[in-house]
């Protein structure tokens, strides 16, 4: 062990040893925190100083905790030579939703509930949520169940309240109620109860402080209020608490992540050994001091700086466009360029503030053949098909399961609607009983017709069977299968027509290799802990597209990932910092930087920063500026370049994988926006010109098309104003100007 730490920097050293007491590590960008927490576990188990059944890491992603997991046993199994084998079945690395789930599964029978609960995902969520939204006649135009599920989320998490008097109030108590009575948990209730637990039993508590003697936090400045209170009472025995993290790098204050968390840490630990890894492994050096000089703007951090062994690599390109449509055509011409010059299109990726930002780089992307992969697409488990038969699975194993009853009961179609499901739903909560619990006395009842009552026997009967294979102890593969021809859903799918129908099929099969590789792999092979393992999956551990194409994503996907090139499309006003009614609060404005700094911290070699002086938005053309960020950026570390000289002559051919470079003209424009108080630059050009059009008679503009030209004449207001324009080569044209993308010269 001596000799491995010989690969480790002396700050990064001094960390892996200190073994005693809590512990800061203040991990920099690219510094290598997941090198020292996995080098500080195989150092406190190959010294014999802590047993691995006494060591507990927990972090945010399956995936992270996976990569933590094999690091560990690579060093222990492979690189360090022992004399004995060293077992780390007893080592716990887990999400902390999966370690919550773990510790409930055990004791949450403590609290009066039953162990065999299932858990809500956000769909199962959105169901339940838009069931209750239409016995309180709550429009789902003006507040929609996926707007309510992310509110109720903050109402557990603490950064949302209910108030006495909404509806939202009422239904969220019905929902709660709703979740009891099918024995169900949402994400939120898992650290609620795993806390509630932990409070009101203290030899449970006693036995996890235990098994967390040496407690490890990957990403502490992620972390919300609830998994705070959690991580004190843990570490509160031993005190041997490790928390890894980087307040430069907190953005998910959407998500409730408190960055105070990380501030206070020494606050709350006043013994705490702080260790700053401020060496950068990953970006070259003017990409380091560039991103440094951006975030050293935010008030709300601890000092570091940080510093690279690396070469001063290229210049950081500020780039200027005269429209969006230009701007994505230039990404995809420096794309083309570095792929003719050696770099592999997945070593590539574009990032985005907002999802609405890839339409244009998809269609460009498409147009000219390069491969693509977006990173957060629809996931493997919440594709339809998939959705209906882990219902099915559910049902099987809990039939309380209200919300997997109501999604299945008429798929495939077998003649169960809305009106009987209505009935159902209504005499079961009436009678204080689960819609399955109830089945049997309703198929005798007078209120439906036979007809109906013979639907409803043959789905019972079809349930029934199939539960009795898992009583049996049938594996899940085969209780799958059965679902899958007992209900005839290949058939239901292939009634589907063309390519859908093949994928869909397709993507059952996958559920059936998936439900057989965790037979094969996991420890616990039950049905329940395949459906547990399913809903415990990450948004940030499925993808879609082509796995070697350039990477789409927004910024807050891009956290954790690397890449030899990197664009950051639309820094400016209006998106980065992306300011929504005005609001122009100092702490949106930090996370906002923050966000920046992560995507620009991404870069290893090639960075990009890009903008458009006028871009469509909700149809019409506006106006933009750049982004106050760039200004914060020391030019000693920029090449900047803009288009706008180039643009308005009327022979102009450029060829976007040549770059040239003009001093700070990035930030230069025709007119100085008007600027607010704070600093920032406001659009206040749309609807406030002649017309509402932006523009007037005599106005010189340009079409992507026609060339240049003037407006003669302007009938009408704002978007739908049609614009009669006088084009130097096509003549007179009558457009209208919120379709024409016509850019004002």
């Amino acid at each position: 062990m001596d000799k491995l730490l010989n690969d480790l920097n002396d700050r990064q050293r001094e960390a892996v040893v200190h073994t005693d007491g809590p512990m800061l590590i203040v991990a920099g960008a690219g510094s290598g925190k997941t090198r020292v927490i996995t080098y500080k576990v195989a150092y406190l188990i190959a010294k014999g100083i802590a047993d691995p059944f006494n060591i507990t890491a927990v972090t945010f992603t399956n995936k992270a905790t996976q990569e933590m997991r094999n690091r560990i046993e690579d060093l222990l199994t492979n690189r360090i030579k022992t004399s004995e084998q060293i077992y780390l079945s007893g080592l716990t690395v887990l999400t902390f939703h999966s370690l919550c789930s773990r510790i409930l599964r055990e004791h949450i029978d403590r609290l009066g509930m039953s162990n065999d609960f299932v858990i809500y995902d956000t769909d199962d969520q959105r169901a339940l949520i838009s069931r209750l939204m239409d016995d309180h006649n709550i429009d789902k135009k003006d507040t929609s169940p996926k707007e309510v599920v992310s509110f109720f989320s903050g109402v557990k998490n603490g950064t949302s309240f209910l108030r006495p008097d909404s509806k939202l109030t009422k239904v969220y108590h019905e929902y709660e109620q709703e979740l009891k009575k099918s024995s169900a948990l949402d994400f939120g209730d898992l650290l609620i109860y795993a806390h509630k637990l932990f409070a009101e039993h203290k030899d449970i508590l006693e036995i996890y402080q235990d098994r967390a003697k040496y407690l490890f936090v990957d990403e502490y400045q992620d972390t919300n209020r609830i998994q705070y209170k959690l991580i004190k009472l843990l570490s509160a025995k031993h005190r041997n608490i490790c928390v890894v993290g980087d307040e430069d790098q907190s953005i998910y204050k959407w998500r409730g992540a408190d960055i105070n968390n990380i501030l206070d840490f020494e606050k709350d630990y006043n013994d705490a050994k702080v260790i700053k890894l401020e060496q950068n492994y990953r970006s070259t050096s003017n990409i380091i001091s560039s991103s440094s000089s951006l975030i050293a703007n935010n008030f709300q951090r601890k000092h570091k700086t940080l510093f690279t062994e690396q070469a001063l690599g290229e210049k950081v390109k500020v780039i200027s466009m005269v429209n969006d449509i230009r701007e994505t055509e230039y990404i995809v011409g420096q794309i083309k360029k570095h792929y003719i010059n050696g770099f592999r299109h997945e070593e590539m990726a574009i990032f985005y503030r907002i999802n609405a930002q890839s339409r244009l780089l998809e269609e460009h992307l498409r147009r000219s053949k390069i491969p693509y992969k977006i990173i957060g697409g629809i996931r493997f488990y919440d594709r339809k098909e998939i959705k209906d038969l882990i219902s099915y699975l559910r049902l099987i194993v809990n039939p309380n399961d209200n919300i997997g009853l109501e999604r299945i009961i008429n798929i495939p179609a077998r003649g169960i609607g809305k009106t009987t499901l209505d009935k159902l739903s209504h005499f079961a909560k009436s009678k204080k009983m689960s819609i399955y619990s109830a089945l049997p006395e309703l198929v005798n009842d007078d209120g439906f017709s036979s007809a109906t009552k013979k639907k409803l026997a043959g789905f019972l009967e079809l349930m029934d069977s199939i539960r009795a294979l898992n009583e049996e102890g049938s594996s899940g593969s085969i209780i799958l299968k059965t679902i899958i021809d007992k209900t005839n859903y290949m058939d239901f799918l292939r009634d589907k027509t063309g390519h859908e129908a093949d994928e869909r099929i397709d993507n059952v099969s996958e559920l059936l290799g998936a439900m057989a590789d965790f037979e094969e792999t996991s420890e616990d092979k039950t049905l329940i802990a395949f459906l547990e393992s399913v809903a415990l999956i990450g948004d940030t551990d499925e993808e879609a597209g082509d796995e070697h194409g350039v990477k789409l994503m927004t910024l807050h996907s891009a956290k954790g990932l690397e890449f030899p090139v990197v664009f950051i499309q639309g820094v400016e006003y209006g998106l980065l910092p992306y300011i929504r009614y005005g609001s122009d609060d100092v702490n949106d404005i930090e996370e906002e930087r923050r966000l920046l700094y992560v995507g620009m911290t991404r870069a290893m070699k090639v960075l990009y920063l890009t903008w458009a002086r006028s871009r469509r938005v909700f149809g019409g053309i506006k106006a933009r500026y750049s982004s106050k960020f760039l200004e914060e950026i020391d030019e000693k570390h920029v090449d900047a370049y803009s288009d706008e000289d180039s643009f308005y002559k009327e022979t102009e051919t450029h060829d976007y994988t040549e770059h040239k470079t003009y001093t700070n003209s990035a930030n230069v424009k025709k007119d100085k926006p008007k600027t607010h108080s704070s600093g920032y630059s406001y659009d206040y050009s749309a609807g406030h010109a002649d017309n509402e059009t932006g523009s007037a008679v005599g106005t010189k503009v340009r079409h992507a098309t026609y060339g240049h030209g003037v407006i003669r004449a302007i009938e009408g207001k704002g978007d739908k104003a049609k614009v009669t324009v006088h084009f130097s080569k096509y003549g007179v044209k009558k457009l209208i100007w919120g379709y024409a993308n016509l850019t004002v010269c």
